[in-house]
């Protein structure tokens, strides 16, 4: 049945993005994107931010098509502590109870009064012992509540958070329907102003780390390497990566980028590496034969390049629109850009299939 799925709200640390779909599973369509762009002078305080971002989005609301105002938003890695755990194996209704035992007193947040979600990873050996290796996700209360308040202000009413490492993978496990997809092994890195990086076997989720290096990292190694102020910095790399297609590598300021950004890239292929490591001795399975990235740092074809070659792997550049109708909107979002920046916010809308799914079950309970 057709229905209209909530707007998947992207609030990061340069753009905010919100993108709305609509129909069934097995036919999705857009019914609009926009992001918007938080301006330099409002990034020094962040009350001034705050006040930036709220009327950016009621602006958006008031001049575009997006139907109703549900949102789903997402918990991004500064509001989220994410850690992978070893447990005994255990009937599926006693799981919850024991995580939040376990999760007690092992954060820097009060975790009686945090939100915790959990997923279960797979069977893993610990010497004799056959465990279950367990994602946990805990946001302190005071994090999301103020996610909650800032969607109020903006005229948005939150029926979901969800881990952003979970939304990304989102986007994209709606490909793995087919049986031979159960054993395919998916790399995902998702580059922001940090890195996310999602491990999956089929449509389940083995793996995820955040990684600090990102956009702002790239970003701080231009300003220094150039003496430019970190805005300068910022704005050029923008600059480049809208005339990408058309850029020569041989041009001195590309060049110059580049080598700025190539110590913290080789950081990053280094924790990249030890991600997959820990995969393949941890799990015991099949090395991904790719990687796909995707947030807004995939815009610039160095940085997956780069990395590609640094970890000696296949890249390929997520789109997350593969199969949604987007023909009626025209050019939106611009397909001539990177489709892939749009990750978050539409495996955000994407959630709504589940949550309405829960609402029927539980209403013809």
């Amino acid at each position: 049945m057709a229905r209209v799925l909530p707007i998947g709200l992207d609030i990061g640390t340069t753009t905010v993005r919100m993108l709305q779909l609509a129909g069934s599973e097995d036919d999705v369509r857009l019914v609009d994107a926009a992001k918007y762009v938080v301006p330099q002078e409002a990034k020094r305080d962040p009350s001034g931010l705050r006040e930036a971002v709220v009327e950016g989005i009621r602006g958006i609301l008031r001049g575009r098509r997006f139907r109703r105002r549900e949102a789903v938003m997402a918990l991004k890695a500064d509001e989220l502590a994410v850690r992978s755990m070893r447990m005994a194996k255990m009937p599926e209704e006693e799981l919850p109870t024991a995580v939040n035992w376990e999760v007690q007193n092992k954060f820097p947040f009060d975790t009686a009064t945090a939100v915790v979600q959990y997923l279960r990873a797979g069977e893993v050996r610990h010497g004799d012992q056959v465990l279950d290796e367990i994602i946990v996700f805990v946001a302190p209360r005071a994090a999301v509540e103020s996610k909650i308040e800032l969607a109020c202000d903006m005229g948005l009413d939150v029926v979901s958070l969800d881990a952003e490492p979970c939304a990304v993978f989102r986007g994209f496990e709606r490909f793995l329907h087919r049986r031979e997809d159960e054993s395919v092994v998916t790399a995902l890195v998702d580059i922001g102003s940090r890195t996310t990086v999602v491990i999956a076997r089929g449509r389940d989720i083995i793996f995820v780390k955040t990684i600090p290096i990102g956009g702002a990292v790239f970003n701080r190694s231009v300003a220094d390497c150039l003496e430019l102020a970190p805005s300068e910095a910022e704005a050029l790399r923008r600059r480049l990566a809208r005339r990408s297609e058309e850029a020569d590598p041989a041009d001195p300021v590309c060049r110059a980028v580049t080598d700025c950004i190539r110590p913290p890239l080789e950081d990053l292929a280094n924790e990249i590496g030890l991600c997959l490591r820990y995969y393949a001795v941890t799990f015991r399975g099949p090395r991904p034969e790719s990687i796909t990235f995707s947030g807004g740092e995939a815009h610039d074809p160095t940085i997956p390049r780069m990395l590609g070659e640094r970890l000696g792997m296949e890249v390929t550049i997520g789109d997350p629109f593969r199969r949604i109708r987007t023909n009626h909107l025209g050019a939106i979002p611009d397909r001539r850009q990177c489709a892939s920046e749009w990750a978050t916010s539409l495996g955000l809308s994407l959630k709504g299939f589940a949550l309405a799914g829960v609402a029927e079950a539980a209403s013809a309970a």
